[in-house]
């Protein structure tokens, strides 16, 4: 369908001819030279899918993508300079989003070929006097598009990927970074940021003002590391040459926290700043983009009448692929059968690092909560604490605002102590968990005797998990709560575990779940959606409660009270399970920028 009420994309005779004549001329256009007016823009342009696909080829393939976009517009793109500007950045996202998404479907398909070829190969081993089999006619996986680059060209574009390095962002999730490159990098205002992203104004000042508080408490961990006078960061970094990883950066900002004397240091290297007012006074490097290999890119471009284009919002700016698929996710899914369980488990600051040792980036997104029941845990170790690395999260909306009430699951929270937990890590901070609505609730405390301020900083390595704060200072006796969101459309399929890690008390929030990818729901096989023990789907009426004292009823059969068993909060009842056949692949696609 076409992104326009009353003009639909099935014409015939005079208007597609007129069509193709129009896409064939702005190809030939595009293929001769680029328009002026995309000039200033190409280098820029080109540096931001440079940024995202880390491969020349694919980053001149995609600008080229953009340029043809923006010449099929025509006079339906913006006109203004600064409008233009965010327009194309817009369209260079959505193209470099699309190449993504493209590769990752290529190897899963080729992954897939490969075990049917070694179930062949298997079956044909094990019957007697049968053949080997051989592939005829498959392309060889050492089959290059174009001619091999020189050696020298190798190594010029290895130094070309190395200037856009940026070690200060190390600590930012994917989101933050991609908002401090449109930014620092490229320039753009904070309205142009969020019209790229497909933000509101304010959202996009928060995302800014937060990644940049992480580039400055990198830096400053940096500028400690380079005094080399504290014994704990010389243990931390081990030899001179220093490779910032996110574990890494990770721990030197904590013990920049925790060390009185690097603490005094890093004040001294960023002074009188407040956190998050600037984010780096260098000029980071934008590279000049290949124009002949723009023009040979541009010249095979396809042109086919099913070839993939992005799809355009009110103001013109192409959808993110993530949004279409959320909105098809909605009108198709009718509840989420996500299941969490929330453990808080006390364990040693050694434990906590070796558990997050090697762990990749991406510290959370943002994205739809999940939703929770009333019912609350046990209380809380006694001295201990749970917390997270605030988390920027994807280009999804605002938590808590995707999902209709009732749609949820249940989450239940269990604390479980740990034997041998010395009361000296105990003694700052204790926790305690509980669930109000569709949110997860850690709540820290001060220790009352506490000498002082305590400090609290957490982290967590789940790309679909991602905490509503992530550092502060608590007085002894106050509290903080923390919320707990999931991201439905980067969660993993199956079974997946996630922790969250707070410092210093050495505390870790153990979160399983088990994400289902969304199909249509079977009414038959159990309580469904709109169904008895279900939620009501979105569609259906809002249903008469017949009995209000009891939360949960059988409509055939319901519960005596003098039955202990079903009880009608039972989380697990047996005839729902499997309600969604589970898939056997990997995780759907979902692009994400580098």
């Amino acid at each position: 369908m076409s992104s326009s009420p009353e003009i639909s994309t099935r014409t015939t005779g005079a208007h597609r001819a007129h069509r193709e004549a129009r896409d064939g001329a702005a190809a030939r256009t595009l293929a001769q030279r680029p328009p002026a007016r995309y000039e200033p823009y190409l280098d820029g342009l080109f540096t931001y899918c440079l940024s995202v696909l880390c491969d020349h080829e694919a980053a001149t393939a995609a600008l080229g993508d953009v340029l043809a976009f923006a010449e099929r517009r025509g006079q339906r793109g913006p006109e203004a300079a600064g409008d233009r500007r965010a327009w194309l950045y817009a369209l260079a996202r959505w193209a470099c989003l699309r190449k993504l998404t493209e590769a990752k479907q290529k190897r899963q398909s080729a992954q897939k070929r490969q075990g049917t070829h070694a179930a062949t190969r298997n079956r044909a081993r094990r019957q007697p006097g049968a053949k080997p089999a051989t592939a005829t006619g498959a392309p060889t996986a050492t089959a290059s598009a174009g001619p091999p680059a020189s050696d020298e060209a190798r190594e010029q574009r290895r130094r070309e990927l190395t200037r856009l390095a940026w070690p200060e962002a190390a600590g930012t999730t994917p989101e933050q970074r991609e908002a401090l490159e449109l930014a620092v990098r490229h320039h753009l205002a904070p309205h142009e940021v969020a019209a790229v992203l497909g933000k509101d104004l304010a959202a996009a000042r928060e995302l800014l003002a937060s990644a940049a508080c992480e580039v400055e408490r990198t830096r400053a961990a940096l500028a400690v590391v380079e005094t080399g006078g504290c014994p704990g960061v010389a243990r931390l970094t081990g030899e001179n040459q220093l490779v910032l990883s996110a574990a890494l950066r990770r721990e030197l900002v904590r013990h920049v926290d925790d060390c009185p004397r690097c603490r005094r240091a890093a004040e001294r290297a960023v002074p009188g700043r407040w956190p998050g007012a600037g984010v780096t006074p260098a000029e980071l490097p934008v590279l000049s983009a290949p124009r002949a290999e723009l023009h040979v890119a541009m010249g095979h471009l396809p042109r086919a009448r099913g070839a993939a284009a992005p799809r355009y919002d009110r103001r013109g700016f192409p959808m993110d692929p993530k949004d279409r698929a959320a909105r098809r996710e909605r009108l198709r899914a009718r509840a989420v059968t996500t299941t969490v369980v929330a453990t808080v488990v006390a364990a040693p600051v050694l434990a906590l690092w070796a558990a997050y040792r090697g762990t990749p980036t991406g510290e959370g997104v943002e994205g739809r909560s999940a939703s929770a029941s009333e019912a609350q845990g046990p209380d809380s170790l006694d001295g201990e604490t749970v917390g997270g690395y605030e988390n920027a999260g994807n280009a999804s909306t605002r938590p808590g605002t995707d999902l209709p009430k009732g749609d949820g699951p249940d989450v239940s929270v269990e604390v479980v102590s740990v034997s041998g937990l010395g009361r000296s890590a105990a003694g700052k901070l204790s926790v305690t968990a509980t669930h109000r609505g569709d949110t997860t609730l850690i709540t820290l405390t001060a220790a009352a005797d506490a000498d002082g301020p305590v400090r609290w900083s957490a982290s967590t390595a789940a790309s679909w998990l991602y905490p509503s704060r992530s550092t502060g200072t608590l007085k002894p006796g106050e509290s903080v709560t923390i919320k707990m969101y999931v991201d439905h459309l980067r969660e993993p399929s199956g079974h997946w575990h996630a922790r969250v890690a707070v410092a210093p008390a050495g505390a870790v929030v153990s979160i399983e779940g088990y994400g289902t990818a969304p199909g249509p729901s079977d009414p038959g096989n159990g309580p469904g959606p709109g169904g008895p023990g279900g939620p009501p789907s979105p569609s259906d009426p809002e249903p008469t409660p017949t009995t209000p004292s009891s939360p949960d009823p059988t409509p055939t059969d319901p519960p005596s009270p003098s039955d202990p068993e079903p009880t009608p909060g039972d989380p697990t009842p047996t005839a729902s399970e499997d309600p969604t056949p589970p898939s056997d692949d990997s995780d759907p696609p979902s692009p994400a920028t580098s």
